[in-house]
């Protein structure tokens, strides 16, 4: 078998060489491999997924004249990309560029005699998609600094591989919602697709699986990838596990391609930027930056304080107004810690026969974070408002002028005149500017909360916060 196939390959390059330069011969062709002819189909070992790619991108009208004449009506071509050099397994795919082109006839479908006799696929075996079933996109609560990402998670559960996010990589740190609105993306899909393939899993998980179906006495690579290729939403959580693993990069990479090929939507989540992910192959990196990267901040004020409404509501609990402030004020890390506290609190009145009181959240609170006494400064009004912005006090007292950057200053600026009372030469040694400077930056945020009612509430609700 690999005579022939050596046989009609280099029949086939010497076709090649004749209608390629040197330089594109010796790049793209001079390293493929011949492996089998045999059913009338040639199968072709490529260095990697990229040659494939640029193989089918640019030179599949050319290779399929080639192979016809030379093999004659009815040859296919498949390739063959090494995945474990260890094992010698691969994925091996149908070239698809010919088939479009009609100069090779499309290899028929394997199906099983029951499956060819209704004209329909095989069914596969039942999969645990590994959901967890409330974390929805009802109960994710959305708020300014998660909107954009919990919008474009919502589109593309609505329509999986279809839309421009795909993949769809979301990174925060812990505890913003990163594995919720995975589930939730995951769950809505089944909702609307019951048929489709959906599976949730860490990057933990998958080094895992992938180490035993390589490990010598399981022998099962080909059976790993092919439970992977049939996967339609791959939602993959902390993908940043994946640093110094070459190997399991390789292997995520091929698999990535070929769901990405196929249509099918992944979802990663990741601490980190695709940009600050480290000892990652930079191809799997460009790859994640292919769709649409967004990132979950750390909730503000105003969202901790609707993520305690609503568990509150759904639990049916009763707090005042005044516990729920006092636990969004100082729990201001993440959900996990949010919810942390109000479980707490609630076991803790239960055991004791106490009725829930600020006092009681004081003590509850000061277990988890924290909780420092002090009067109020220009420092804590300066955070209050770089968390309000997304920026950091460094680029507050910078000179960079960007509008985001701008608007925030003089946000710092006004209400430290209006909370504290200060003069403005004390704001303007403070900020690093003079007290002119000071006094525009205050007129203009009168100005602003004029004509702009979203920013009036946003200073007005910082104002409230920072009196109390």
């Amino acid at each position: 078998m690999e005579q022939n196939a050596s046989y009609y390959w280099d029949k086939c390059t010497q076709l090649l060489r004749e209608q390629l330069t040197e330089s594109a011969f010796n790049m793209w062709f001079a390293g493929i491999v011949p492996l089998r002819f045999e059913n009338s189909i040639l199968l072709l070992q490529l260095q990697s997924q990229f040659v494939a790619e640029y193989i089918e991108e640019n030179y599949s009208r050319l290779l399929g004249h080639v192979l016809f004449r030379v093999c004659g009506p009815g040859t296919r071509l498949e390739y063959r990309i090494p995945i474990d050099s260890t094992s010698g397994m691969g994925i091996t795919t149908v070239s698809q560029g010919v088939e479009k082109e009609k100069l090779l006839l499309p290899r028929p479908p394997q199906t099983t005699a029951y499956a060819a006799q209704h004209n329909h696929e095989p069914q596969l075996p039942p999969l645990d998609s590994r959901l967890n079933s409330q974390q929805t996109f009802d109960s994710f609560v959305q708020g300014e600094v998660n909107r954009m990402v919990r919008t474009v998670a919502l589109a593309a559960a609505r329509d999986p591989g279809k839309t421009a996010f795909n993949p769809l990589f979301i990174y925060g740190g812990s505890g913003v919602g990163k594995t919720h609105l995975l589930n939730a993306i995951g769950n809505q899909t089944k909702a609307l697709y019951p048929h489709k393939r959906v599976l949730y899993l860490t990057a933990n998980d998958f080094k895992m699986q992938y180490m035993s179906a390589a490990n010598p006495k399981n022998n099962d690579v080909a059976n790993f990838l092919s439970f992977y290729q049939t996967i339609d939403v791959l939602l993959m959580d902390d993908i940043q596990f994946l640093t110094g693993l070459q190997r399991t990069q390789e292997v995520f990479f091929h698999i990535f391609n070929h769901l990405h090929q196929s249509g099918k939507q992944i979802v990663l989540a990741s601490d980190k930027s695709p940009l600050d992910i480290k000892d990652v192959d930079d191809r799997l990196i460009t790859r994640f930056k292919w769709g649409f990267s967004g990132e979950l901040r750390r909730p503000d004020f105003s969202l901790r304080h609707d993520i305690l409404k609503n568990k509150i509501d759904r639990d049916g609990v009763e707090l005042s107004e005044e516990i729920i402030d006092y636990i969004a004020k100082n729990v201001r890390d993440n959900v996990r810690d949010l919810e942390g506290v109000l479980a707490s609190l609630l076991a803790y009145s239960t055991l004791t026969d106490e009725q829930i009181s600020v006092e009681l959240a004081e003590r509850v609170v000061s277990q988890v974070v924290d909780v420092a006494v002090m009067s109020l400064t220009m420092d804590n009004i300066m955070d209050a408002v770089c968390e309000e912005w997304a920026v950091t006090p460094e680029q507050v007292l910078s000179k960079t002028r960007t509008k985001e950057l701008s608007t925030a200053r003089h946000a710092v600026m006004y209400l430290i005149q209006k909370v504290l009372d200060k003069p403005l030469q004390e704001i303007g040694a403070y900020m690093h500017r003079s007290h002119a400077t000071v006094l525009h930056g205050i007129e203009h945020v009168n100005d602003l909360m004029r004509i702009d009612p979203v920013f009036k509430r946003q200073i007005v609700r910082l104002k409230s916060r920072l009196e109390k």
